[in-house]
């Protein structure tokens, strides 16, 4: 489904959403009980003279994040958080959906200054000063998620403060004092057939990982101190910046890191700086090691920083962010400087060469990947940082623009000639791959509007409020338990979630899950437009105390088909954790709101004390698994071989925990377009034979795991492709 171009609902006033002054904010208007908040992300605040009646009869909307060019005003709608600010992205799929992480720009204040009125201390606490220039002084990372990759659910932050060692210190205070520029790995390091979640990442000058249970955490800094010290690896001395890391797990199981990055004083240094490296990865059940042994130094042209690496099909693909001293006549990257350029190459480790000196069998130089977004699109040139993923046969790549800065703050930097602080946030488009050819490229043209959402959004399950494709005005913040909640709303606010499918029975109720210190307020629900389209609910607040959820609910007259929904806000003093549809004839969806932990489990992002008693959780009611709630590990392929008589054996690395058996599927095609199929029917058989192929031919493999409960097949979701060419 394409996201149009569109205003939301009536025209927007300017005196309506006028906002406060960064450098002049006082203390945001928070509701009570907001001490239990982990941190609060309010980039939006509207003045109080400026605030609009709850039950106002024109009612005007806070306005979602645009672009006015060439006096055209542009709806951003390929930006993933309009909520707060984050760059440096990188992501994983974990069972179909997509999780995204990246660095938390919070916003630096000034608390004391030198005699000259320079900044000497600077803090992220808003009450310490005015604001000043982004001076990157984070120790937590965002998670955000997302099924469709239009519609994204904030999943709170993974904070250093709170991920502790074994000892009980925290690693913020060991050795994690920023958490800059993530990479992401899902890795079954005990063999026991469920994944692993490592989050590797720079501290600002080397690189130390944290590791969860789920994708979310709980998280836990497994070594207590850095992974690559500079001062303590072979050729560290001359690396630059130690920092950037890039982790990969290819179809042969083996673990690759990449990292480095800076420049030297002389041109030959600029164009061959020789900071960054790569490496193998040694992960058991208890830690993460470098192979020093396979350390290798790369060559990677005007090297500047932000080391990626991919696999698509068999060849590697290493990325990064190009230095500033490219010529503008450079005929190997042709756009100059700060540009995303590239290799392709056959060899995991040895990814780079020279391309004014290439030979026969050195990898392929791609030049210019992505021109910096700045330029393209946002008129501010700035470091440029991504990460490029397949997901459901396509491909995307994730950057990073100061867009929601210069909207928020643009009429204070206009009459400061100030273009921003340099505050970022995330984005997302799609790609173009041509990897195996002799000439590959990578094309990215980056958009406001973003990609085209991948199948329809699922109403009839509990949906966390801070769900979005788009929104005005509100805030996320994370409570102690754990919950990621709508905050910080005020009249005129909204959400909006793309492409929801109520299907043919049609829902017959919406349900909200709401803390409200007030019952001066209501949450209009609206199909396809705000405010001008339908109106399916209005859900009117009650006072539950600020720190207590109760249910809101509206009967719906059969909502039918495929919309838009958007949620309108009316008033102030309350939070938002859940909605819930009901579809017509159907119980109501029992199961918590996404990223809410069982009862007992600790918040994202903290570890349980030493010897702390394992909580006993209250149990559950018993309730027939839906598709929703049950969930297969996606297995992987060790290999597939060519056998005698035109036939293909394809055999598993190891055997799915719970799965009854699995799913082999192949195609000529890589788009996996017109598979075949075949099935493992015992989950201990862990090998396959496909006949009846066609001579000189490649087919691409896949697997997927099942398990049948009450008669009823669920599927994991397919692994990576291996291919095979038939030659006997």
């Amino acid at each position: 489904m394409k996201k149009n171009f569109r205003k939301v609902g009536a025209v927007l006033t300017a005196s309506a959403v006028a906002l406060t002054s960064i450098f002049t904010l006082g203390p945001a208007k928070t509701a009570e009980g907001a001490d239990d908040f982990v941190v609060e992300k309010d980039p939006y605040v509207i003045s109080e003279e400026d605030a609009q009646p709850y039950d106002t009869a024109d009612l005007t909307l806070t306005p979602g994040l645009t672009y006015v060019k060439d006096g055209k005003e542009i709806e951003v709608t390929g930006a993933i958080d309009t909520q707060s600010f984050c760059a440096d992205p990188t992501c994983m799929e974990v069972d179909g959906k997509i999780y995204v992480y990246g660095t938390t720009d919070q916003r630096s204040y000034v608390k004391e200054t030198n005699a000259d009125g320079t900044p000497k201390v600077t803090t992220n606490n808003k009450e310490d000063g005015p604001i000043i220039a982004n001076k990157y002084q984070t120790k937590k990372l965002s998670i955000f998620s997302s099924s469709d990759l239009v519609n994204w659910t904030d999943e709170g932050f993974i904070d250093m403060e709170k991920v502790c060692s074994d000892s009980g210190k925290p690693a913020s205070s060991a050795w994690a004092w920023n958490s800059w520029a993530p990479t992401a790995l899902k890795y079954d390091c005990d063999g026991d057939g469920k994944d692993e979640y490592y989050i590797f990442f720079t501290n600002g000058g080397d690189v130390g990982y944290v590791k969860g249970e789920t994708p979310t955490g709980p998280w836990k800094d497994e070594l207590g101190k850095l992974l690559i010290d500079k001062k303590q690896i072979p050729t560290g001395d001359s690396i630059t910046w130690n920092f950037d890391p890039a982790v990969l797990v290819d179809n042969k199981g083996d673990v690759y890191i990449y990292w480095g990055g800076g420049t030297g004083d002389t041109a030959e240094l600029k164009k061959h700086p020789k900071t960054s490296r790569s490496c193998k990865l040694k992960i058991s059940a208890d830690k993460v090691e470098l192979d020093e042994n396979t350390i290798t130094v790369l060559d990677s042209y005007y090297h500047f920083e932000d080391n990626e690496i991919n696999q698509f099909g068999d060849k590697y693909v290493y990325t990064y962010c190009a230095n500033w001293n490219v010529p503008n006549n450079n005929q190997y990257i042709k756009d100059g400087s700060v540009s995303i350029v590239g290799y392709v190459s056959d060899d995991p480790l040895n990814v780079t060469c020279d391309p004014e000196n290439w030979q026969e069998g050195d990898p392929k130089f791609i030049g210019k990947i992505l021109k910096n977004p700045g330029s393209e699109l946002f008129n501010e040139y700035y470091n440029n940082h991504h990460h490029m993923f397949q997901f459901k046969d396509k491909y995307y790549m994730l950057y990073h623009t100061t867009a929601l800065d210069q909207f928020l703050y643009k009429d204070f930097y206009a009459e400061n000639n100030v273009k921003s602080y340099s505050y970022r946030n995330l984005h997302i488009d799609e790609i173009q791959v041509d990897v195996e050819s002799d000439e590959p490229t990578i094309d990215v043209k980056p958009s406001y509007a973003g990609p085209e959402q991948v199948g329809t959004f699922n109403p009839y399950q509990t949906i966390n409020a801070t769900t979005q494709s788009h929104l005005g005005g509100i805030s996320t913040a994370q409570l102690e338990d754990g919950r990621v909640v709508v905050d910080k709303i005020d009249t005129g606010d909204w959400t909006r979630i793309d492409g929801v499918d109520f299907g043919s029975n049609g829902a017959a109720k919406l349900e909200a899950s709401v803390a409200s210190a007030t019952t001066q307020g209501s949450i209009e629900v609206y199909l396809d437009e705000a405010l001008t389209g339908t109106k399916i609910a209005t859900l009117q607040l009650k006072d539950t105390g600020a720190d207590n959820y109760e249910t809101l609910s509206a009967d719906l007259d059969n909502i039918t088909g495929v919309h838009d929904v958007y949620f309108v806000f009316r008033g102030t003093d309350y939070r938002v954790a859940s909605w819930t549809f009901t579809e017509k004839g159907a119980a109501p969806d029992v199961s918590p709101a996404p990223g809410t932990p069982a009862p007992g489990t600790p918040a994202p992002g903290v570890t349980p004390a030493p010897g702390t008693p394992a909580p006993t959780a209250t149990p559950a009611p018993t309730v027939t698994p839906s598709e929703d709630k049950v969930s297969v590990a996606k297995p992987a392929i060790k290999n597939v071989k060519n056998v005698k008589g035109k036939k293909a054996k394809v055999t598993l690395k190891k055997k799915i925990k719970g799965a009854n058996g699995y799913e082999i599927r192949y195609s000529l095609k890589k788009t996996m377009k017109s598979a075949k199929k075949v099935t493992i029917k015992k989950a201990n058989t862990l090998t396959a034979t496909i006949s009846k192929l066609k001579k000189a031919k490649t087919y691409y493999v896949q697997a997927r795991a099942y398990k049948t409960v009450n008669g009823k097949k669920y599927y994991s979701s397919w692994s990576g492709k291996k291919k095979v060419k038939i030659k006997k």
